[in-house]
């Protein structure tokens, strides 16, 4: 398999290569750095002071600060600061005396307001498969707690945005953090890049392996070798963006 390589195709190596090493360490450092996930990012955890946990980071080009203040095991006061949009204050409440459910099981009471007015009082199952564990006073499942209704705009991602007693919850509760980055999407992506090195490393044996055994002989044509060199330099375009892809996804 011994082929004398152009210098076109050395490049195209060394980028591959390079590619794989870059976002090997980026992904490494990325799934160092935890966040609670809010609006499709994360947020920085960190303790300014005692039964205090701040959240902060930027969504939709927003500042965000979501502070988590624990008066006691049953009581925690979420503040939502997004700066120009709102700023909420949700008291949360859990756990409470238990409700039986509809369902003939039995979990623990919450209640949860915002700036002073109730917006929902009922029953939280944390372990609810479907993650609607929200149950009424009497027990009836209810997917007001989970659910928020809002609208959507690209001028304006923030239309109609409400803060849910599912996320004040999650928040009071301490929200599992997360980092990006995928690790499954990265090794997808270097075999892939295994493919397009052995083709531009190897460009004849691989067109006698794909044509040995229909073909006595085969040469290559100067479209397929026009076509060939043309891909060396649109897959390493789909490789890339397939890595940052990977690199930024939150698993």
């Amino acid at each position: 398999m011994d082929e004398e390589r152009t210098r076109f195709q050395k490049i195209v190596l060394l980028i591959l290569a390079a590619m794989a090493v870059l976002f090997a360490v980026l992904t490494a450092v990325s799934r160092s750095q935890k966040g609670a996930y809010f609006e499709e990012t994360l947020l920085r955890p960190s303790s300014p002071a005692q039964n205090v946990t701040a959240y902060t980071g930027k969504a939709h080009g927003t500042r965000v600060d979501i502070t988590v203040t624990r008066d006691s095991e049953t009581r925690a006061a979420v503040e939502f600061l997004i700066e120009g949009v709102l700023d909420d204050v949700c008291v949360v409440d859990y756990p409470l005396d238990p409700i039986r459910t509809e369902r003939w099981t039995t979990v623990d009471g919450v209640r949860v307001t915002k700036n002073g007015t109730l917006l929902f009082e009922g029953g939280y199952d944390p372990e609810d498969p479907i993650g609607w564990g929200w149950y009424t006073p009497e027990g009836v499942r209810d997917t007001r707690g989970a659910l928020t209704a809002r609208g959507y705009s690209d001028a304006n991602p923030w239309l109609g945005f409400e803060v849910s007693a599912n996320t004040a919850l999650r928040f009071a509760l301490g929200p599992e953090l997360e980092s990006r980055g995928s690790w499954a999407l990265y090794f997808l992506m270097l075999f892939c890049t295994f493919f397009v090195a052995l083709d531009a490393a190897f460009p004849m044996t691989v067109f006698y392996l794909q044509h040995c055994c229909d073909v006595r002989d085969p040469e290559p044509s100067d479209f397929y070798l026009a076509c060939q060199k043309a891909g060396w330099v649109v897959f390493p375009l789909l490789l890339l963006g397939g890595y940052c892809y990977a690199l930024r996804m939150i698993p």
